[in-house]
């Protein structure tokens, strides 16, 4: 009877598996646990685990290594899976797979976007990009950065910013999934912007200065870690206020123009 019993369970946690993972890729959670580049390959692989669940169930009875423990360890994985899964469907989120946010990975050639990689304001012209992509090039190279550009943040303000007169712009970027989201920004003087505006910062690069303590960043409810970027501030030459972002997070990461802005 239990050479019977294991592989029918064999067959259903295959099943079970292969459903939860294609399930997960095709719904707007899947952000909150890897970047949805991988979205292919999880709806792939979770296709294949269902289709190959008949053959374990009705393989040859028999005796395996470490049938009852493995779907134990298998029956364990399932349960925490369909936990996390259920404890993020309560959240509010914009999911990165609609027309708004890019698919794309990293440092990949992408097409041309749909908006103008330059734009002019105030008689001069301006390289859109986000301030992730700024952030990578001015630590790397700064050499290779826009000498005007245009980027859109989150004004953070904190009363050791305010006593320099600075602020800080920032977003929140994503690598593998919101789990491991860096708010990453520069400082900049933004004028009378409110704590929280987004604001579309045009404006170059300029040396730092004195170094920043990290104590004295504001933090951001969206991130566990704010990073401001040591080598240069924004000095700004226009900040205009605007609407959040259809998606807020920063997915792509582009090396040159025309940037993921």
């Amino acid at each position: 009877m239990r050479g019977r019993i294991l592989p029918l369970l064999d067959g259903l946690a295959l099943l079970l598996l292969g459903g939860l993972l294609a399930g997960l890729a095709l719904s707007e959670r899947y952000w909150y646990f890897l970047n949805p580049r991988f979205i292919p390959v999880s709806l792939v692989t979770g296709i294949c685990l269902a289709l190959l669940a008949p053959l374990a169930a009705t393989r040859a009875p028999g005796p395996r290594p470490g049938g009852v423990l493995r779907l134990l360890s298998l029956g364990l994985c399932l349960g925490l899976a369909t936990l996390a899964v259920i404890g993020v469907g309560g959240e509010p989120s914009e999911s990165p797979t609609s027309s708004q946010a890019p698919r794309r990975s990293s440092l990949e050639p992408a097409p041309e976007p749909v908006e103008s990689s330059r734009v002019t304001f105030e008689g001069r012209e301006y390289v859109r990009m986000n301030l992730a992509e700024l952030f990578l090039l001015a630590d790397q190279r700064p050499t290779d950065a826009p000498a005007r550009f245009v980027v859109r943040g989150v004004v953070r303000r904190s009363p050791a910013l305010d006593g320099r007169g600075q602020a800080l712009v920032s977003r929140v970027a994503v690598v593998c999934c919101l789990a491991d989201a860096v708010a990453a920004g520069f400082l900049a003087d933004l004028g009378d912007a409110p704590d929280g505006r987004w604001v579309e910062l045009y404006g170059r690069l300029e040396p730092l200065g004195p170094p920043l303590s990290a104590a004295s960043l504001p933090r951001n409810p969206e991130a566990a870690v704010t990073v401001c970027n040591e080598r240069f501030r924004i000095e700004a030459e226009g900040v205009v206020p605007v609407s959040p972002p259809g998606m807020p997070y920063i997915f792509e990461f582009r090396e040159k123009e025309p940037f993921a802005w």
